[in-house]
């Protein structure tokens, strides 16, 4: 089976409801949650704030989170017709200033490419760590940003499938490994 597009959904592979949390999954796989999208302006905005990835994803090399992102706002774009703009709040913990800056102004330019105007880059008030930032930006739903969306989009799909492909070995062991855990897990019912 070749990856086409992640799978979003309310709890338990429920359909998805508005203002829910979005459980994201590759296939069956659960790849993480965002945090209950917030709904504003009589349901014509929407604000996505934070995914919390699974321990499987932390473990990987790979950074999904430019597809996840991108995969939200589409699903979001073709599912809900009443909204739109999206308006963004990412933060993220990172140890080091370096990596946070790199992390940032990476958001801030995908932000940037698929149309999101007001884009910026601002130091996390709150965080435990000195140096993480903030990227704000709002997307508005028009024909221009949804063909700069889909074209991302489909870049960000490419890379994620050509990593599956070119690591065959590693899938393999990923999957065993998976396997492995479930199997050894005491279930307490």
């Amino acid at each position: 089976m070749t990856f086409k597009e992640l799978r979003i959904s309310g709890p338990d592979f429920a359909p998805y409801a508005l203002g829910e949390p979005m459980y994201v999954y590759d296939r069956s796989i659960q790849l993480g949650t965002l945090d209950p999208v917030d709904v504003t302006h009589g349901g014509t905005n929407v604000h996505i704030t934070r995914f919390v990835a699974t321990s499987l994803v932390k473990t990987r090399k790979r950074n999904i989170d430019p597809l996840v992102l991108l995969e939200v706002i589409s699903f979001i774009s073709e599912r809900f017709l009443a909204v739109q703009t999206v308006s963004f709040s990412l933060r993220s913990e990172v140890a080091s200033y370096k990596d946070a800056m790199k992390i940032a102004s990476a958001r801030s330019a995908l932000l940037e490419r698929i149309g999101a105007h007001r884009v910026t880059i601002s130091p996390q008030p709150d965080s435990a760590t000195p140096g993480n930032f903030v990227v704000q930006g709002v997307w508005a739903y028009n024909e221009l940003n949804l063909a700069a969306l889909g074209q991302c989009l489909r870049r960000e799909r490419e890379t994620y499938r050509d990593c599956e492909v070119s690591n065959p070995e590693a899938a393999r062991r990923s999957l065993r490994s998976r396997l492995r855990r479930l199997l050894s897990r005491d279930d307490d019912w």
